[in-house]
């Protein structure tokens, strides 16, 4: 790409960012929440309670106060970034609890008992968004309640950006989280701290795929410049710094088969490419007890791993073939696009797609230790899974 066209483009970004964060996005807040007030350090803060996670307030050791004239049995709390331990302290003498360990954007919190007012202390700088109160023993459908990462995952999706994982790996997602239910864990290698909407449309759009444990975000941030190639991706990232982080996820979360992107970039962008180039340097590579000895976990033998458009060993996922019970019958292709949909910011630029260049249905499977597929038809085929343990005896 030339120069003066590289300028353009990036001009046309930029204008196209400012216009989004320029208007706020306003939505009222759920039926199913109950009416609030919130203050913070004493002052009203209606910017809580609007229904918009682009409005927000900045604590500064403040207590966040919430009330009720319905009880409440749980929150529905959300920040701008993880904001470290906080503190809820509900009403009527009910002891205080810790939450935030898990770093969850989106945090679901309940209450040993209904209260109608509770404060919430944060550390200082911790930015929050939105405050929902809600009752009863069940969310309604739109509050996350994320689980922690898996222990033992039976899939490992390695996704570049927030919407890669709808785009680029289709219907991977809804049909092995959302139908199949299986342990599936999400691993982003850069993150968009610097574009605060895009966290959100993150895990908004994971949650309506069936997604349940909390995504990985790495320390890597998106930047432009690992786009033009991979060589300007290895400059930004290194490629050892990929590989290192890539085996430490393979040990950790010890899936059966992995996913990740085109050896190529899909559309070229280097970044991708760094992130497929390092995974096939990975896999064995979290397998050897000699290597990486540094890492707090042991070694890993992944036993299939597939890349978006490899030429060999190749597979098509007929995605829009397969309507899932999970989503009212929709197909797991209606699904990744319902998922990308939530990338508001994104939407005008790309789409997920079932046919042409960038395929979502076409994957090769580029590592095995279990052989080629036949059936061609799911990533877990010939997948030998381990014998589940034996109980202990009861004793006489």
């Amino acid at each position: 790409m030339s120069l003066s066209v590289f300028l353009r483009r990036a001009a046309v970004c930029a204008a196209a960012l400012a216009l989004l964060l320029a208007a706020p996005v306003r939505a009222a807040q759920p039926e199913e929440a109950l009416p609030l007030t919130v203050s913070v350090g004493g002052q009203a803060a209606s910017s809580l309670t609007d229904g918009s996670r682009s409005t927000k307030v900045t604590l500064s050791g403040n207590t966040v106060t919430v009330t009720a004239e319905t009880p409440f049995d749980a929150l529905y709390v959300i920040w701008d970034q993880p904001p470290g331990e906080w503190i809820l302290t509900p009403d009527g003498g009910q002891p205080a609890s810790t939450w935030g360990r898990q770093g969850f954007l989106h945090e679901y919190v309940t209450l040993p008992r209904a209260a109608s007012s509770a404060t919430i202390e944060a550390p200082q700088g911790a930015i929050l968004c939105e405050v929902y109160a809600l009752t009863g023993d069940t969310p309604p459908a739109w509050v996350q309640v994320w689980q922690p990462p898996c222990e033992d995952a039976d899939l490992l999706v390695l996704p570049t950006h927030a919407d890669d994982e709808h785009l680029w790996f289709g219907g991977t997602m809804p049909y092995y989280a959302g139908e199949k239910g299986m342990a599936v864990q999400v691993a982003y290698m850069t993150n968009h701290w610097g574009e605060p909407y895009r966290p959100h449309e993150l895990l908004d759009g994971l949650w309506t795929v069936g997604v349940k444990n909390y995504p990985v975000i790495s320390e890597f941030p998106d930047l432009y410049a690992s786009k033009a190639s991979l060589e300007s991706a290895i400059q930004v990232y290194g490629e050892d710094t990929i590989t290192a982080w890539q085996v430490e996820l393979l040990r950790r979360f010890k899936p059966e088969v992995v996913v990740a992107h085109d050896i190529n970039g899909e559309y070229g962008h280097g970044a991708h490419r760094l992130n497929a180039k390092t995974l096939l340097a990975a896999l064995p590579a979290a397998a050897d007890p000699a290597q990486y000895t540094d890492l707090p976990y042991e070694p890993w033998e992944v036993q299939k791993a597939y890349l978006h458009l490899w030429p060999e060993n190749t597979i098509t996922m007929e995605w829009g073939q397969m309507p899932l019970e999970a989503f009212g019958g929709r197909t797991a292709l209606e699904m990744a696009a319902e998922g990308f949909a939530c990338h508001a910011s994104q939407t005008a630029w790309f789409s997920v797609k079932d046919s042409g260049k960038n395929d979502c249905r076409q994957f090769g499977l580029a590592y095995t230790t279990v052989g080629p597929d036949t059936a061609k038809n799911d990533f877990f085929e010939n997948v030998v899974w381990p014998p589940e343990p034996t109980p202990e005896p009861t004793p006489a």
